[in-house]
């Protein structure tokens, strides 16, 4: 006779194996553009939703990530089978696959992290932070990007921070986020579309700070110079 606990574990991974995720894409191989990864060669899996935009364009500007640059309302529900056979059509030998959004935690769990290792990748997660991980979820580079200040946060420790800067937020300032623990401190420059000279006004001001406070390093969307997506 099957042990009740045994009957319960079969039946709860039928129940994940049917679970959907909301993906916006999958794509790669590609090159990571920032953080401490910045030029290694992995796989995006991005997320649909977020809890800092609705995903309007006209209410864009006002939210609280001004800068988003994904389409919320474009995604597929895929099982995590469905996820991992597009990651395989597209892998070529990489290391790592980036879970990316919008706000990936709101959907990522367990199931999903423990697939991705028991497959040889390497996870990474970015985050804006707000939202506690999941139980389970353990990945191998956590980055929080916030939007918030940090009174809102729910995560406390990080691989690595990003703080945009000069954010149009004044609360939300490199200098605000001292007690968050974190092995590596990034200024990345707002980056102001069709505007280069603003742009170069905020790379400017990122340098001066980083020189200025020499435990923050400065952040560069590498990505985006060499032309990759």
């Amino acid at each position: 006779m099957m042990h009740a606990i045994e009957a319960f574990a079969i039946a709860n991974e039928k129940r994940q194996a049917r679970h959907r995720y909301g993906v916006n894409s999958v794509f790669g191989p590609t090159i990571q553009g920032e953080g401490p990864e910045a030029g290694v060669v992995c796989i995006f899996v991005r997320f649909s939703g977020c809890n800092m935009w609705d995903g309007r364009p006209e209410t864009k500007a006002e939210s609280n990530c001004p800068y988003c640059d994904t389409d919320f309302f474009s995604h597929d529900m895929l099982t995590c089978d469905a996820i991992m056979d597009r990651i395989k059509a597209l892998d070529n030998g990489v290391e790592w696959i980036w879970l990316s959004g919008g706000e990936p935690l709101l959907q990522v769990d367990e199931w999903l992290i423990r697939r991705l290792h028991r497959e040889g990748y390497k996870v990474a997660v970015e985050t804006n932070g707000t939202v506690k991980p999941r139980p389970g979820v353990k990945v191998d580079l956590l980055t929080v990007s916030p939007k918030l200040p940090p009174q809102f946060l729910k995560i406390k420790k990080a691989d690595s921070l990003k703080v945009l800067y000069p954010h149009p937020n004044p609360s939300i300032h490199p200098s605000a986020f001292d007690e968050l623990k974190a092995s590596w401190r990034y200024v990345q420059p707002v980056e102001i579309e069709d505007d280069p000279d603003a742009t170069k006004r905020n790379i400017d001001a990122t340098v001066q700070f980083a020189l200025a406070h020499p435990a923050w390093r400065v952040g560069i969307q590498m990505h985006k110079m060499i032309g990759v997506a």
